[in-house]
């Protein structure tokens, strides 16, 4: 019996910490946050990756060799890899998180309550993973190209890169993130890209 209690409690904390690290790996970056159309800049670090600057990015000159199209066409390169990148970090992590909670959820050994909770993780994991194709599908066609949105425990993390990004800006998407996925604009955090670190 004292074997079953460990193995729940065990489960339990697996599905706890696959939440935990999924919102840690979206939260640790420079924010800007949405709430009553303000925007509220918070500072912290991406774990892993240089600090996200919220800022214009610094103007070099071009060299008499070089046009600037070759460096906006880098620049956009740049962008479009960090956007790519960032789809897969979000798909990595999901799957081994996937793996984790079908294990859980086909074990015998677990309690029923255990491999119910794992099932309904996963069930949510899916539905969090059609919300945020959804929300930058409809961002894309808003003007926002270069977009990665994340939904997890209720919270929303937009990573946006825009020429010239506003507090309109700001507002557009946030209002994109209520209205699609039933959120307050206070559970919104609005992320600008920038290349500067």
């Amino acid at each position: 019996m004292m074997v079953l209690k460990k193995k729940e409690i065990i489960a339990a904390s697996l599905v706890v910490m696959i939440g935990v690290a999924g919102y840690l790996n979206w939260s640790y970056q420079d924010t800007l946050r949405v709430a009553d159309n303000e925007i509220y800049q918070e500072t912290s670090k991406k774990l892993g990756e240089a600090q996200y600057v919220n800022s214009d990015a610094v103007e070099t000159e071009p060299s008499p060799e070089t046009t600037e199209e070759p460096a906006l066409s880098e620049a956009a390169s740049d962008v479009a890899g960090y956007f790519e990148q960032a789809k897969l970090d979000r798909e990595t992590s999901r799957s081994q998180s996937l793996e984790i909670l079908n294990s859980t959820a086909t074990n015998e050994s677990f309690d029923e309550e255990t491999r119910k909770e794992a099932q309904d993780r996963i069930l949510q994991i899916s539905q969090n993973v059609e919300k945020e194709t959804a929300v930058e599908n409809i961002a894309k066609a808003k003007g926002y190209p270069n977009i990665c949105v994340y939904v997890d425990e209720g919270t929303v993390t937009i990573t946006v890169q825009k020429d010239g990004f506003t507090k309109d800006d700001a507002t557009r998407l946030s209002q994109i993130a209520t209205e699609q996925l039933g959120v307050s604009s206070s559970q919104v955090k609005i992320v600008e890209y920038s290349q500067n670190v």
